[in-house]
This record gives structure tokens, C-alpha cells and sequence, in this order.
């Protein structure tokens, strides 16, 4: 009983571990989307961008094979309590500072998708940096209700 009680501790643990992605200072955590409800509306990724320079960074664009168009954006909500998105054109990432893309917060919007993107798949994103060019990581397609990429522990 003992030797099943430590296995499901370290796949546990395992299982809680980021990923991470570091290229040219800058370093992705936990790229993710929720899977897709309904085609037409698109998807939001979330991650975590770590500004590992001495250097502001900032992020101009985003690219990716499975939907037509990726921008960035910030979900504000107005006084009549209605949610809108705006297009954000770049973003700054001071030195050794974390932009955190999170829901109903900034994100980086798909649109005009290929196919449902499925729970358990991964596609590849293209980060575009001004300063450091293009970063590609893995974003991982969690449940459709996800509010975070991983458990909490």
C-alpha cells in the first residue's frame, strides 16, 4: 500500500510541473486554451511571459497554423457590467518582469479556427517579439470550463 501511495505522489507531482519553454531570455510558462465550444466564437490562450533580459521586451504579435488570424487582447469590463475585448497592438515586458495572460484578463485571442481544438492535443503559437524575434511554444488544450492550466496542488 505504501509503494502505491508514494507512486501516486510523485505522478502527482509530475503532473503539477510547468511547462517551460526558454529562448533568447525570454521564458513561456503553461501556454493553454480551453477546448473549443462553439467553432465560430474562436479560443483565448493564456501563459505566463518571463522578461529574463536587461531589456524591455515587447510583444508585437502572435501566429499559429490552426486559426486565420491571433491578436492580442485585454477583456475590460464597462459600468453597465458588459465584457468587451480590446485589441492590444503591443505589449511592454520590462526587465525581469511577468506578464501574466490569464481569463477575463489579457490573452491572446484565435479566431476564425480550422477545427474545434480538442481537449488532451497540442498546437504550436508563434510569440513575436520585437527585440528577439519569434519564440514558438506548445499550447495545451484543457477541459472547455479550465480556469487554469494545472491543478493546484
Amino acid at each position: 500500500m505504501r509503494l502505491a501511495a508514494l507512486l501516486a505522489f510523485v505522478l502527482s507531482a509530475v503532473a503539477a510541473q510547468a511547462y517551460e519553454v526558454s529562448v533568447k531570455g525570454v521564458r513561456i510558462v503553461d501556454p493553454w486554451t480551453p477546448a473549443t465550444l462553439r467553432l465560430p466564437l474562436g479560443n483565448a490562450v493564456y501563459m505566463t511571459i518571463v522578461n529574463e533580459t536587461g531589456a524591455p521586451l515587447r510583444l508585437t504579435g502572435v501566429r499559429t497554423d490552426v486559426a486565420r488570424a491571433g491578436t492580442l487582447h485585454h477583456t475590460v469590463t464597462a459600468d453597465d457590467g458588459v465584457a468587451r475585448m480590446l485589441r492590444i497592438v503591443e505589449v511592454e515586458i520590462a526587465p525581469r518582469e511577468v506578464l501574466r495572460l490569464e481569463p477575463l484578463e489579457m490573452h491572446v485571442m484565435l479566431t476564425a479556427l480550422d477545427a474545434p481544438l480538442t481537449e488532451g492535443n497540442t498546437f504550436p503559437l508563434t510569440l513575436i517579439f520585437r527585440e528577439v524575434g519569434e519564440v514558438t511554444v506548445d499550447v495545451m488544450v484543457k477541459r472547455a470550463t479550465a480556469q487554469r492550466p494545472r491543478p493546484r496542488p
